[in-house]
């Protein structure tokens, strides 16, 4: 009984650390919070509700629907960005997150 007892402690304490690393699927509209918080003052993030603020930028669509697009494209060049697109740290989860976004908005009719 004392071993089941010692098998159960050892479940309920250890079992949830292993899988605190594990990390969750990455979730749009968290994304799109950010790109609303942080990208707005340069990307036309979401036209419905927004202006462009600068025709030299492309928008967010228009990234989802370059050829061959890819989060990890798109993840890269956030964390190694071309001028003037200035340095923003993102956590890989919001990373991913703002480039699953970003790839929601891909034309749904284009390949």
């Amino acid at each position: 009984m004392l071993r089941y007892a010692f098998v159960t402690l050892v479940l309920v304490l250890f079992v949830p650390a292993a899988f605190a690393g594990q990390t969750s699927r990455p979730d749009p509209l968290q994304g799109k919070a950010l790109a609303e918080k942080l990208c707005t003052n340069c990307h036309l993030v979401d036209g419905a509700q927004q202006q462009p603020a600068n025709a030299d930028v492309p928008s967010f669509h228009e990234i989802a629907d370059r050829e061959g697009q890819t989060a990890g494209a798109i993840t890269a060049r956030i964390i190694v960005p071309k001028h003037p697109m200035p340095t923003i740290p993102l956590t890989k989860a919001e990373l991913a997150n703002l480039a699953t976004y970003i790839l929601s908005l891909r034309d749904s009719a284009k390949p």
